[in-house]
């Protein structure tokens, strides 16, 4: 039986990375493309995020892999790369990405960025 603290971190955890989202857009640049050259202006998603129940997961010892997850049930499988660059929170906390290997099966959270697919932090 787990404490109920760790029911309250994992629920301001997902809190907080819904909030997150927000943050995580970025302000496209100004277009001109209106029949008055009046400049368009908007927000362009940078990054999305799985969840996985069971992450599945392939690590290298130079710390490159990949990460396959679905965004949503009915949607198809996607595979993003890990990089050197890709950080591991563990509760929060940043932990050596090696660390990932051990989330193998168990849950965790992916954020990726959209254009390159790359892996920007696992958190679980």
């Amino acid at each position: 039986m787990r404490p109920i603290g760790e029911d309250m971190k994992n629920i301001i955890s997902v809190l907080i990375l819904f909030i997150s989202f927000s943050v995580l857009a970025e302000k496209a640049p100004v277009v001109a493309g209106t029949s008055d050259d009046e400049p368009q202006r908007g927000f362009r998603e940078v990054h999305n995020s799985f969840e996985s129940l069971s992450l599945r997961l392939s690590l290298g010892g130079d710390l490159y892999g990949f990460v396959e997850g679905k965004i949503c049930d009915e949607c198809e499988t996607i595979k993003v790369t890990i990089t050197p660059a890709t950080k591991a929170y563990d509760n929060g906390v940043e932990v050596p990405l090696k660390d990932a290997k051990k989330r193998v099966g168990r849950y965790a959270t992916v954020m990726y960025e959209l254009d390159t697919k790359n892996v920007s932090a696992i958190r679980w």
